[in-house]
């Protein structure tokens, strides 16, 4: 056998003064690959960026899992439920639980001058975790909590703030709907940017004691717990066991447990479309790559139906053939495989730090295409590229099996 494969690498190259179609078609396919493992690593890497900041954004304003009172939505300021329930313990020792807070929420009103805006205030307290604020911070500096100041302070969103002409350092009086009309002033502390419209529009963040206070509640009456997790890849595991540890509680009590991705179900909806969307964008990038790859291939057999045709004579087997090619194949593809990875790295590094390519936060949720590099999904993209690639090779070794050797060897 090695001296037929001695043979084959003779007989393949070239004689001299005659040109072949196969360099042409061999690059084709070389950079068919190339351009293949670009997309794919671009398209996987920003839906990972998609779903990596929208998800932030998300678990930054409400948190992974949200406890309260059974029946009403997670913002009610009509049922409180217990801050310090009998489980509190429990909770906090839980393997992927990182925090749990307590919150209060009253809808109000802004007024100034001819703008009047509807408004949402949420109440936080000092075991609240600021980190996605601090990042989203545009002005200011995040409020004080404590219920020891004499003029509470809040924060609001850019859009908010834009929207009625509020700066950092003014007064804001928010009005409160109930029997009797409720005025509370604050000073505004801060203002941030969050870029998720249906939420940063409305949502103003103060001091919990404040919201309890117009809702007419003690101290130890909140409208949830906030309960933040370590991996959020393990929610639905965390929030059912969750659910366990309030119904095996000692005390029988009442809360209903409410993930993040069913407070806002349109963003990871618009996340999971996300996701079939790079499925079929990859699928098409492997059965690209896959049909270039045989028909560059295929070419070269037809080059070298007569080598064929003199190692069959030789009784080199259809298998053996078939590796030779599939081996000069493969070598395309990885040439190839390693330039789409080093460009698509380049790419999206370039991206991440400078954010040439922008969106709209209206629509988009953020100010620019985010990249995320996923090195273990990068490292399997490109094993399974691979793979269904020499899967896809294997369909011209139908066309070796058809070459008869006393015909191609009269072949000149």
């Amino acid at each position: 056998m090695n001296t037929n494969i001695f043979i084959a690498k003779t007989l393949w190259k070239k004689r001299p003064g005659k040109k072949g179609l196969s360099n042409g078609s061999s690059v084709i396919a070389g950079v068919s690959v190339a351009i293949s493992i670009l997309v794919m690593i671009l398209a996987v890497a920003i839906s990972d960026g998609f779903k990596r900041e929208i998800k932030n954004k998300a678990t930054g304003f409400s948190g992974e899992i949200l406890l309260h009172s059974p029946g009403v939505d997670v913002t009610t300021d009509q049922y409180p439920v217990n801050a310090t329930p009998s489980f509190m313990d429990s909770l906090i020792s839980m393997g992927n639980v990182s925090t749990v807070t307590p919150y209060a929420y009253r809808t109000g009103i802004i007024k100034k001058e001819d703008a009047i805006q509807g408004v949402l205030l949420k109440g936080v307290d000092n075991s609240f975790d600021w980190s996605f604020f601090e990042t989203s911070l545009s002005e200011g500096q995040l409020p004080e909590t404590s219920d020891t100041l004499k003029v509470p302070q809040l924060m609001m969103s850019k859009r908010l703030s834009g929207m009625l002409g509020f700066s950092v350092g003014d007064r804001v009086l928010v009005y409160f709907i109930d029997e009797a009309v409720k005025v509370r002033q604050f000073v505004l502390s801060g203002i941030y940017d969050a870029q998720l419209e249906d939420l940063d529009q409305s949502l103003l963040v103060t001091g919990l004691s404040f919201v309890q206070d117009v809702n007419g509640w003690d101290g130890n009456e909140v409208s949830g717990l906030e309960v933040k997790l370590s991996n959020h890849n393990f929610l639905d595991r965390s929030a059912s066991d969750i659910e366990s540890l309030i119904e095996n509680a000692p005390v029988d009590e009442s809360y209903f447990v409410t993930k993040v991705d069913e407070l806002f179900p349109h963003l990871f909806d618009w996340l999971r479309l996300l996701d079939f969307n790079v499925l079929v964008i990859m699928l098409l990038m492997i059965f690209v790559a896959g049909f270039n790859m045989i028909s560059g291939l295929l070419i070269l057999l037809f080059e070298k139906t007569s080598m064929i045709g003199v190692l069959k004579s030789l009784g080199m087997r259809d298998s053996a053939i078939h590796k030779i090619f599939l081996s000069r194949a493969m070598v395309l593809v990885f040439w190839g495989m390693i330039a789409g990875n080093g460009i698509a790295i380049v790419l999206a590094r370039v991206q991440s730090l400078y954010k040439l390519i922008p969106l709209d936060p209206a629509n988009y949720f953020v100010d620019h295409v985010p990249i995320y590099m996923n090195w273990g999904k990068l490292l399997v993209l490109n094993i399974a590229s691979v793979v269904l690639i020499a899967m896809l090779l294997m369909i011209p070794s139908l066309f070796i099996s058809k070459v008869s050797p006393d015909k191609t060897l009269r072949v000149k």
